[in-house]
């Protein structure tokens, strides 16, 4: 009876404790499920239905279908229903967000159940408007202290005040060495030397620290540093794609000069909103600089060859990130969860990005041009740029986010957020000036036509006199061999002698087809229309061949055969063998622009078997041709057309074959053969004459076109109709014999359909050119590719409204930037996002005034700088205080200086810079990525895609182009092994070691002050001393057998095995700690 008791009390005790864990708590359980699912359509931002779910006194309430709560029936609960779907619709909304999982079901049916009770006096959401951020910038008051070497500088007075008001204690100042160390390191990204160590150690006066910062802001050093802190940011990626095949995908060719531009901008202190201006419409603001208009490559970074829609996704998204702390993405599917941004917003923000392109500008007429994959020919050098190219194209709202489903019946005009100060702007079209829409005239530039123009005129004189000397030789020759007293050549060497046992690509190039090398042999095994492989170079005019081959079993016709005096696939002369299964034949016949012509003079049928192996022996002298077959003469015959100069190709049409041997051989060149070469020097001579002509007076009508245009749209004169005049008839006698050369050439060649149409063609341009210059007008060719002369000041408008002074968010993105840097910990955590869902400042004060101090300084960025890292802020050490930690573990309020790795590329750079053997050369193309290890440039001009990346800078966590608002950084293994290993810290340990002298002692102090910028303590100079006793040792005794490196080290270890330990001992303090992190 006791036990049943004690059973049924211990049952009630254990109901009541788990009722009161199943409990469910409104604050704790329900409302965060709201805010984070249902508060954007019901919340402060927007009241769907009247109703409100910020409160429970709101929820209760209920909108326009009532109260969504039935307490009586919990289950008939509308906001029960719609969060399940039994209400015939689901929320949130399909897209909107994931559906609540059943757990959180549960959890607000529960609530229900328990009578859905909610706290009194609960405070609804706020105005999103009075969220710091939106709110304008203020300047604050500076406080003022006690202890007076905290009022000096505004930054230490704010952040003291802090600390004080939490009442924590802070740290001493760092030592000389450290400061210098940690200064130099942020502001130019290298070490400092040890005579600029001594010199600061040394110097005593108040302005030394001042001193010190001044010389490294104006350095160029400073630029090339804060540059690649901006690349991140902005998100630079030199262009990729499928460089294999020179295929650009992302990004633009010769972006490189926007990463310059960077680096220029901010070593010249350009303001930080005129750089925001020139990024986003430098066409528009300073078309006539070609070196600020490569500013734009800041939009065409964004450019994607296959979805423009992608494209413009990017550059809205990035754009708002970069420059507004505003997560703009979720906005493009609906209305911003967080934020007050409509998604009617985020495309009126697309519109003023909607009719930009990109293009390519020549720097000079002499560029070359080289072959992407897909899109044709493209310069090899130039100026990426955007420009307005589409004025007109309409900016939709894409449902759901979705570019299948535009909304059409609603154009968007360009627009910014109404909670942004988003009045109307006043968007003016521009008239733009010369350079920008007709870019070959800009100056430096269109010099360059004359200097293409005379080139020109030099290659056609060098081609008459090359053509001259050909006549004389070949009449020479001709005059030889009738007089009988030509001299006996020796025997000429095979231009052909294969087995095809290997490939041989420098003989030949794959034109169609698969071909293999296979069991000693070259295959082609896959059915196809004449397969063709050729030669690169010319054959010989006459020769005699031996090949040896067999038909394989495969296709119809199994036609093999070969190819002389070949042009192309569509123009040549061939033999071939064909085995098929009705009749079989050795033929020879001719192909002139894709036309095949069998005469049948050249048919001759024989009996062939496939798999045999067929041998030809074939000679071409002059117009004859002999054919055998396995020994016997199949065919003697005269060609029917004329000869020419061609390469070799070998052939299989409709089948499949093997071939074994080709000995290709020249013969002493026949009389026939001489007087076709003299006849054909004859006419070359006599093209090469009229060249000349058509040279000189293209240099003519470019000269005079140049003059015209320069008048007409650059420096107007009232000689500008009489101008355009002559470049009209200068031009039109150009034309003239250019047709006249035409006429010629097509006339040495044989006369088909095709080039009698030609003629035509050039008859009818010689005759225009003819009543040109009878009728002469002022009408003439553009010398280079024009645009759009008008932009439509989208871009411009936006830039200016996004630079201006009262816009809340872009002074305060641009410090909180500076300052993340300058710390390790920026005052703003989500740097991208200054939203409601982004985190809050964690010293307001001090961001809104160096945000103000950035606008009162002109935007110039150097006097931030300055005024940060001479604060006494920045100066503190980097210990901990057990005090200080315990009431803020993260030094969120700065009562020490955060300690930091160094980033991939000053790792590296700073390597080579201690070693002397950093190239300093600023600027220019790209550097492959993988050589990284055997050039020494700095590491910012290395390429760095999202798919290429030098290795060793990888393993550091350098930036990802994508995203790298902040740099990750990670402590893993591998990033030791990299310095222990690589190259790179191995053999300029080795520099270094060579270039420090002295006793053991001296070499010592005189290492760590060169690699870790300080003295070696006592205890790390014993340590060091026995390191090199033992290991100096351990070097000579060494009889171990040594492993074969990978690769040739670029400095060999020493064989002295003292200087070899100190040569380790080098790279030992490459490897510390110290070393790679920043004090």
């Amino acid at each position: 009876m006791f036990r049943l008791l004690a059973t049924m009390l211990l049952a009630l005790h254990l109901t009541d404790a788990v009722a009161v864990a199943q409990r469910v708590d409104y604050q704790k359980d329900v409302k965060p499920i709201l805010q984070h699912k249902c508060y954007a359509c019901h919340g402060v931002l927007k009241q769907q239905g009247n109703l409100r779910l910020d409160t429970g006194a709101s929820l209760i309430r209920g909108g326009d279908s009532g109260s969504p709560i039935d307490l009586i029936q919990p289950e008939a609960s509308l906001l029960y229903q719609v969060i399940t779907g039994d209400a015939g619709f689901q929320m949130p909304p399909e897209n909107e967000g994931a559906p609540l999982t059943k757990d959180q079901r549960d959890l607000v049916l529960r609530w229900i159940r328990q009578g859905a009770n909610f706290p009194t006096g609960e405070e609804p959401q706020k105005d999103p408007l009075q969220w710091w951020s939106y709110r304008p910038i203020t300047r604050p008051t500076i406080p003022q202290h006690e202890n007076e070497a905290w009022n000096d500088n505004p930054i230490d007075a704010l952040i003291h005040a802090k600390r004080l008001e939490l009442k924590l204690p802070h740290v001493s100042p760092a030592s000389k060495s450290t400061w210098l160390r940690r200064v130099y390191i942020d502001l130019i990204g290298l070490p400092p030397t040890v005579t600029e160590l001594n010199s600061f150690l040394n110097d005593d006066s108040s302005a030394a620290y001042e001193r010190v910062v001044d010389d490294l802001l104006s350095r160029p050093q400073y630029g090339e540093r804060w540059g690649r802190h901006w690349m991140d940011i902005w998100r630079y990626s030199d262009w990729y794609g499928s460089r294999a095949i020179n295929e650009i995908r992302y990004s633009q060719r010769h972006i490189w000069r926007w990463r310059d531009w960077i680096v220029n901008s901010l070593n010249d202190d350009k303001g930080y909103d005129r750089m925001i201006q020139e990024m986003l419409a430098a066409d528009e603001l300073a078309g006539h600089d070609k070196d600020t208009v490569v500013a734009t490559g800041y939009l065409g970074r964004n450019w994607y060859k296959f979805d423009r829609n992608v494209s413009l996704f990017d550059t809205v998204e990035r754009t708002s990130e970069a420059f507004l702390g505003l997560t703009f993405k979720c906005a493009r599917c609906h209305d911003h969860k967080y934020d007050p941004i409509t998604q009617e917003e985020y495309y009126r923000f697309r519109a003023f990005f909607e009719p930009h392109h990109v293009r390519t500008d020549p720097i000079s007429a002499t560029t070359e041009t080289e072959k992407d994959a897909t899109l044709g020919q493209v310069l090899s050098d130039g100026l990426p740029v955007v420009f307005d190219k589409e004025p007109d194209h309409p900016t939709y709202r894409f449902d759901r986010g979705d570019d299948r489903f535009p909304d059409e019946t609603k154009p968007l005009t360009p627009g910014v957020p109404k909670s942004l100060g988003g009045a109307a702007l006043s968007i003016t079209p521009i008239n733009l000036p010369t350079e920008s829409w007709y870019p070959i005239l800009r100056e430096g530039v269109r010099e360059t036509l004359i200097v293409k123009a005379r080139r020109e005129v030099e290659a056609a004189e060098t081609l008459l006199q090359q053509a001259n000397e050909e006549l004389k030789h070949w009449e020479s020759k001709l005059a030889e061999r009738l007089s009988g007293n030509e001299k006996t050549e020796q025997k000429p060497t095979p231009f052909i002698d294969t087995d095809f046992s290997k490939p041989n690509p420098e003989l030949w190039e794959t034109l169609k087809g698969n071909w293999v090398y296979e069991n000693g042999h070259l295959a082609l095994k896959d059915v196809t229309s004449f397969a063709t492989i050729a030669t690169k170079e010319n054959h010989p005019p006459d020769f005699s061949l031996q090949l040896k081959y067999k038909a394989l079993a495969s296709g119809t016709f199994r036609s093999v055969g070969f190819s002389y005096d070949f042009i192309d696939t569509g123009t040549s002369q061939d033999v071939y063998t064909s085995t098929n299964d009705n009749r079989q034949t050795v033929q020879a016949f001719h192909r002139v622009n894709g036309k095949q012509t069998y005469p049948s003079e050249g048919i001759v049928y024989t009996e062939l078997n496939v798999g045999d192996i067929v041998t030809l022996d074939v000679t071409v002298m002059g117009t004859s041709l002999t054919v055998d077959l396995d020994g016997q003469r199949k065919l003697d015959y005269e060609l029917p057309i004329d000869r020419q100069d061609g390469r070799f190709s070998l052939w299989v049409h409709s089948g499949a074959a093997e071939f074994h041997h080709l000995t290709l051989t020249a013969l002493f060149e026949s009389q026939e053969t001489i007087e076709r070469r003299i006849a054909s020097a004859t006419e070359a001579v006599e093209l090469a004459k009229v060249g000349i002509l058509v040279a000189q007076t293209n240099l003519d009508s470019v000269q005079a076109r140049l003059k015209a245009a320069v008048s007409e749209f650059l420096t107007p004169s009232a000689q500008t109709a009489d101008l355009k005049r002559a470049a009209n008839q200068a031009e039109s006698r150009h034309k003239l014999e250019q047709a006249r050369y035409d006429l010629i050439r097509l006339g040495q060649q044989p006369q088909t359909d095709e080039q009698k149409k030609a003629i035509e063609a050039a008859q009818l341009q010689l005759e225009k050119a003819q009543n040109t210059l009878i009728h002469p007008t002022t009408e003439y060719t553009a010398l280079g590719e024009t645009h759009e002369r008008i932009s439509t000041g989208r871009r411009a408008a936006l830039a200016h409204w996004i630079t201006s002074e009262t816009n809340p968010r872009t002074a305060r993105v641009a410090v909180n930037h500076l300052w993340g840097r300058h710390f390790g910990q920026p005052l703003v955590a989500t740097t991208e996002n200054f939203g409601l869902n982004g985190k809050t400042p964690t010293h307001p004060e001090l961001l809104d005034w160096l945000a103000a101090e950035l606008i009162q300084q002109q935007w110039k960025m150097k006097p931030i700088h300055k005024m940060i890292v001479l604060s006494n802020v920045y100066r503190m050490e980097t210990h901990s205080i057990r005090s200080a930690k315990n009431k803020d573990p993260n030094n969120k309020f700065l009562w020490r200086m955060n300690s930091k790795r160094m980033e991939a590329e000053v790792i590296r750079d700073s390597i080579l810079y201690l070693s002397g053997t950093l190239d300093l050369t600023r600027g220019g193309p790209e550097l492959p990525e993988d050589e990284g290890q055997k050039v020494a440039r700095r590491s910012m001009y290395f390429r760095n895609t999202p798919n290429e990346k030098m290795a060793m800078l990888e393993v550091f966590d350098v930036a990802d182009p994508n995203s790298c608002y902040l740099r990750k950084e990670s402590v893993v293994p591998h990033q030791a092994l990299a310095l222990m290993n690589s190259d790179l810290a191995q053999s300029n340990a080795r520099i270094i070691a060579r270039q420090l002298s002295g006793t053991d002692t001296e070499f010592i102090t005189n290492a760590f002050e060169t690699v870790l910028c300080r003295k070696p303590l006592s205890e790390e100079l014993r340590l060091c001393q026995t390191f090199l006793d033992n290991h100096a040792k351990l070097l000579s005794d060494d009889v171990s057998l040594k492993f074969p490196a990978a690769s040739e080290p670029t400095q060999s270890p020493a064989a002295d095995v003292t200087l070899r330990a100190r040569e380790n001992l080098i790279h030992v303090l490459l490897l510390h700690n110290d070393f790679v992190t920043v004090r």
